[in-house]
């Protein structure tokens, strides 16, 4: 491969890691590392850290954002729904996010780059022993981004979206309209507030969403970027696997997939034998 290939082929895509809020890995989280070094380490490589932390990966670059933004669930969401977080990787058309309790068994990242794809991610297939068994905003769904490619674009015209969040006539309707005169008096001010696109939008449905940046992208991304692509379930259960990971096997006839996510928490027993020596 000559190097105008290879730069061409890491601009492409952007690995990115994003890291917790303290200075030293697990030897789990080293496991996943060195199989993202062995099997992906041509392809450009980035760790997203707080601004305070000490990190030292002189094989990867860094992109820093606020502490406020590592140390919790709650506060890693709150870094998917910056804007900032996509601007900061708007060289490269996808990015592949490795969550640190990720592994990846080859390099096939360019195959999947080249479905062009919006969005794909190990799937959350439907079995009695999944946590998410009976759950229809998970079962059966691709939403799982702790080890998923994301087109970079996007994800970025869903934060530039001018659709309002919520239909107004709707929510007064479900809400307001059958109540008494008072009522409607005290929060008509509220419908022509939400009137405003600035106070009625994407960021404001961000700001105001209870559930995981995973069930956004399941059920919002269209709704404010009509072209956004999921990609089907048997092509994400090639991708990776997540829960129930020797079901998954069996229905991806007994085949690895690209690599998979969480992979301690769901039947480490399984993976013990494909692990990095």
């Amino acid at each position: 491969m000559s190097n105008q290939e290879k730069s061409d082929k890491t601009r492409r895509v952007a690995i990115v890691v994003a890291l917790s809020n303290r200075s030293n890995l697990t030897r789990s989280e080293e496991i996943s590392l060195k199989h993202l070094r062995h099997f992906l380490g041509g392809y450009d490589k980035y760790v997203v850290a707080p601004e305070s932390l000490d990190v030292d990966f002189p094989d990867f670059g860094i992109k820093r954002f606020d502490d406020s933004f590592f140390g919790s669930i709650q506060a890693h969401i709150r870094l998917l729904f910056n804007p900032e977080y996509y601007q900061a990787f708007s060289d490269y058309k996808f990015m592949l996010t490795y969550h640190l309790d990720a592994l990846v068994f080859s390099d096939e990242l360019e195959k999947w780059c080249d479905m062009d794809y919006d969005f794909i991610g190990p799937p959350w297939v439907k079995h009695q022993d999944s946590p998410y068994a009976g759950n229809p905003s998970y079962e059966g769904k691709v939403g799982n981004s702790g080890f998923s490619l994301k087109k970079v674009s996007s994800f970025l015209e869903i934060f530039a979206s001018k659709q309002y969040g919520i239909d107004v006539e709707e929510y007064w309707k479900k809400y307001h309209a059958h109540r008494n005169l008072s009522h409607r008096l005290l929060f008509y001010p509220k419908k022509q507030m939400m009137r405003l696109h600035r106070y009625n939008n994407v960021s404001w449905d961000m700001a105001t969403w209870n559930r995981s940046e995973e069930l956004f992208i399941v059920d919002r991304a269209s709704y404010y970027n009509p072209k956004f692509r999921i990609a089907p379930l048997d092509q994400a259960l090639k991708f990776g696997f997540e829960c129930v990971p020797r079901h998954c096997f069996e229905l991806n006839d007994r085949k690895l997939p690209f690599g998979c996510h969480a992979w301690e928490r769901y039947d480490r027993e399984f993976w013990e034998p494909y692990l990095l020596a």
